[in-house]
């Protein structure tokens, strides 16, 4: 059986002075990077952090739950060309799945799942200001 070895939470905007992801691997490391935009003058800042075992697989076995890898690529309204969005990547054996979601264009479980990384984000102190 393949375990999920690493999900990620990357959110942005085409008018945000920075946007943000969140990697999170099976081996216990965490991390999150504020990504700097040059338009903005703004800088990368790297954070990390040490993640449970058993957090991790709570949040995997959500993952899975939800159904993630038989997701669509992409959630977007084709009449909206900017604005803020998510994507969600997952690892598992040899597939690397990505998700995006533009904000606006609602999807359960999707939103399941970025609760659960933003949940967990708090906890290990790597929470990210809402833009």
């Amino acid at each position: 059986m393949n375990l999920i070895s690493e999900i990620s939470l990357e959110r942005d905007c085409f008018g945000c002075a920075s946007g943000w992801v969140l990697v999170l691997r099976r081996d216990g490391t965490a991390q999150r990077t504020l990504r700097g935009k040059a338009r903005h003058r703004t800088l990368d800042q790297v954070s990390t952090g040490t993640l449970r075992l058993s957090d991790f697989g709570a949040l995997a076995a959500l993952v899975e739950a939800q159904r993630f890898f038989a997701m669509a690529d992409e959630y977007r309204d084709p009449e909206v060309q900017d604005g803020p969005w998510t994507q969600l990547r997952v690892v598992r054996g040899a597939q690397d799945k990505q998700v995006f979601r533009q904000d606006g264009v609602e999807h359960e479980g999707l939103a399941r799942i970025e609760a659960g990384i933003d949940a967990l984000a708090v906890r290990l102190g790597l929470a990210f200001q809402a833009r």
